[in-house]
């Protein structure tokens, strides 16, 4: 045998064995625990019939015979008493993970062997807690930013919000974001088209906007800015009345050429979810 297949085979072996020890010192060379708590609600009152075992991870062999480093190890499963105790007997390492289940409840928080108290939250209320949390989160978002322009904040807020219109126009194709984003103290409003230049700018001058089914004078300016959105995102600036004149006022575009009509989300910083 030369020495490349010699060192090949120490190699190998030197793996295997170091597998071996990572196996056999992970999984097995553990003392025995003695595992007791309580699982409380989140007023601290005891939880009865709660399902709680213990588990960590080491190497093992997975589902499919292969070796994997993060192969569950769990031990055998109690149920909490009438004063919430539980008792587990376990051969694990002290950071062993507790978890606890029981139907119309969830564990929030991870917990191990240290713990001597799980809580455990309703379903209900955590989803809810989830909900509130989420928009809050949407809420924060669509404020608009200290120096922020109007297009940084369409841009940011709106383009990624509002599902585009497609249309063929003139044998090119336009993405028209159907938002009109109110100004702040003015009647103007501004909304997104994807496109050429040339198609955009046919666009502008053709369409025709329709409050409540009517037809008000309106002014269109094409602006030529630069923003974040990309180079072949357009911004129309769309002077309109006074929308709060109307409760609720349906607010659409007619593009005559194409006989096509479409409705418009109106949108203002201030927007609620």
């Amino acid at each position: 045998m030369n020495n490349w297949k010699i060192k090949k085979l120490a190699t190998n072996i030197k793996f295997a064995c170091t597998l071996l020890f990572l196996m056999t010192g992970v999984a097995c060379n553990h003392d025995p625990l003695t595992i007791t708590g309580r699982v409380v609600d989140n007023s601290g009152n005891s939880l009865s019939d709660v399902s709680v075992w213990a588990c960590y991870s080491g190497w093992g062999w997975g589902e499919a015979d292969y070796l994997v480093w993060d192969k569950d190890y769990c031990s055998e499963t109690t149920q909490t008493n009438q004063e919430g105790l539980y008792n587990i007997t376990f051969k694990g390492p002290v950071s062993s993970r507790l978890r606890a289940r029981k139907d119309g409840w969830v564990q929030t928080q991870d917990y191990n062997t240290s713990h001597s108290r799980i809580v455990l939250t309703k379903s209900a209320d955590y989803s809810s807690r989830l909900r509130a949390e989420s928009m809050q989160r949407e809420l924060k978002h669509r404020q608009r930013l200290p120096g922020e322009s109007e297009t940084a904040y369409y841009c940011r807020v709106v383009l990624p919000e509002i599902q585009s219109v497609n249309l063929s126009y003139q044998d090119e194709p336009l993405s028209i974001t159907p938002a009109f984003l109110k100004f702040d103290t003015q009647s103007d409003t501004l909304f997104a088209i994807r496109g050429s230049s040339r198609a955009v700018k046919a666009f502008s001058s053709e369409m025709v906007l329709k409050i409540n089914g009517e037809t008000p004078d309106s002014n269109v300016v094409l602006k030529s800015i630069e923003t974040s959105c990309g180079p072949d995102v357009h911004f129309l600036e769309v002077s309109t009345p006074d929308l709060t004149a109307w409760a609720e006022p349906r607010v659409e575009i007619l593009v005559p050429n194409i006989s096509a009509m479409f409705d418009i989300h109106i949108w203002s910083h201030s927007n609620q979810l």
